[in-house]
């Protein structure tokens, strides 16, 4: 899921054919984050969940602003980086990166879920609470009223809160909490204030639902997934190699599809040097 994630994610940033839907690749994409991050935590414990959130996110956040802002230098020098919108401290020099201090500021709730919510009447308390919450977020990332990048913060607030929710009810048999969730938070969000993505984001819930209860035990699916991460943070990158060589009037079909195999072998080989999984 997190590979078919990340292609969607490309498709969606080159601006192909139903691009809008990228906006059901996203979302997928945090569900399994928040989903995948309680699995660490319980796994792991409190230490061990900080150790990776620093190895996993941060470093990589440090690594990639300081790649994007070189690249940046590069095209544009000091009047490129001036440009920049004043919040980019906040996200690094590329806006994609936006995703990565996203996650390291919402660890605190990963801790906050599994230690709280113990059992199902909690689950479903929470799943409830959430609901005005997600549809705040909902209306302000449509509104546009919020600069990025708190806009795709917004946006992301309601699927990484249903893969915490989903994660959670598994362990203590309320499964369904997460659902309502969706349901609620994407109903009221579609027929109150006829949020364009409302859909989107429903409609990426009942992938996930449908998806991980599928048994694949395959290594080579395994592999692929942990090629995810790395596609995301690099293809902007291999989207500026594309077009600067190849302008802008070529197929955005067969832009994606080469940008995301660009990005997938080289986070495959960046992955081969061990320093390179750190920031892949």
């Amino acid at each position: 899921m997190r590979f078919v994630a990340a292609f969607g994610i490309v498709w969606a940033h080159v601006q192909a054919p139903f691009a809008a839907e990228g906006y059901v690749a996203l979302a997928l994409f945090l569900v399994l984050t928040g989903f995948l991050s309680v699995q660490s935590l319980a796994r792991g414990g409190v230490r061990r969940f900080w150790l990776g959130r620093l190895i996993r996110f941060f470093l990589p956040w440090l690594v990639w602003s300081a790649v994007f802002l070189g690249v940046a230098l590069l095209r544009g020098g000091w009047v490129q980086v001036v440009s920049l919108p004043p919040l980019w401290l906040l996200i690094g020099p590329s806006i994609h990166l936006w995703f990565l201090p996203f996650i390291i500021l919402t660890s605190p709730l990963v801790i906050l879920v599994h230690k709280r919510l113990t059992n199902p009447n909690r689950v479903w308390l929470a799943a409830i609470c959430a609901v005005p919450i997600a549809v705040w977020a909902v209306w302000a990332h449509d509104a546009a009223v919020l600069p990025e990048p708190l806009a795709q913060w917004a946006f992301a607030t309601m699927p990484l809160l249903y893969g915490l929710l989903s994660a959670i009810g598994q362990q203590y048999r309320a499964t369904a909490a997460a659902m309502v969730f969706a349901v609620f938070t994407c109903s009221v969000s579609y027929f109150w204030f006829g949020s364009p993505v409302a859909p989107f984001l429903f409609f990426a819930a009942i992938v996930f639902e449908g998806l991980w209860r599928i048994d694949l035990q395959s290594p080579r699916m395994a592999s692929l997934g942990t090629l995810a991460f790395g596609i995301y943070l690099m293809h902007p990158f291999f989207m500026l190699v594309w077009y600067h060589f190849g302008g802008a009037d070529q197929s955005k079909v067969a832009a994606a599809v080469a940008i995301f195999a660009a990005s997938a072998c080289g986070t495959a080989l960046l992955r081969l040097v061990p320093a390179g999984r750190i920031v892949a």
